[in-house]
């Protein structure tokens, strides 16, 4: 399974360079060129990694470890700078980040700290452990059991009209719960906020049946 890496990077030349060489070792990359839109990806799904460079225009690198730490405990955070200082490097550590690199770096080297970090972070349950947590916690809330049932009964279904159904009316607290189904695995999002359920949501449905 590729892991998945969320980039911030907006230096233009060099993000299409480390998407297209972490794309060839085997990471699932999703760039931007703003720590805020990351932020946004990573309150929408899953993501094992972040590479975020310190100086964007907007939120820098180090403001976003925060945001990240909240929204993805076990995501390995690496920081990147043109401009590294010992106090710079300090603060990013203190405030969250896994490991701290100084631009330019070799790319067959980030490759390896990428892993490295993941590593590390990767708690030591098993994977299908750690997937069966995820799909008890989001079977623990009624509103989830909701939208997977209507899922099952309508194929496909845009954010608004889950709301309507499921009879949520405020949109900030109905879109965690999705998160949490689409974090579990059970639902996957598509274009134009359309939701639907995965294979295994079928099958957790069909169980809830029974």
């Amino acid at each position: 399974m590729n892991l998945k890496l969320l980039l911030a990077e907006d230096d233009v030349p060099l993000r299409e360079v480390l998407v297209e060489a972490l794309t060839l070792e085997g990471f699932e990359v999703a760039d931007y060129d703003n720590a805020e839109d990351a932020i946004d990806a990573a309150g929408d799904e899953h993501f094992d990694l972040a590479l975020f460079d310190v100086v964007m225009k907007g939120m820098t690198g180090i403001e976003a470890l925060s945001n990240l730490r909240r929204l993805q405990p076990n995501m390995g955070i690496i920081i990147t700078t043109a401009f590294a200082t010992v106090d710079v490097a300090v603060d990013a550590m203190k405030k969250g980040a896994d490991e701290f690199l100084t631009k330019p770096f070799n790319l067959a080297a980030l490759s390896t700290t990428l892993k490295r970090v993941h590593a590390e972070r990767s708690p030591l349950t098993t994977i299908e452990e750690r997937s069966n947590d995820q799909v008890f916690s989001a079977l623990a809330n009624p509103i989830r059991r909701a939208v997977i049932n209507h899922l099952r009964i309508h194929q496909k279904m845009k954010f608004m009209d889950l709301c309507r159904v499921v009879g949520i009316d405020d949109h900030t607290k109905f879109n965690f719960h999705l998160r949490q189904l689409v974090n579990s695995g059970l639902v996957e999002k598509g274009e134009g906020r359309i939701y639907s359920l995965t294979s295994r949501g079928k099958e957790v449905h069909s169980s809830m049946m029974k």
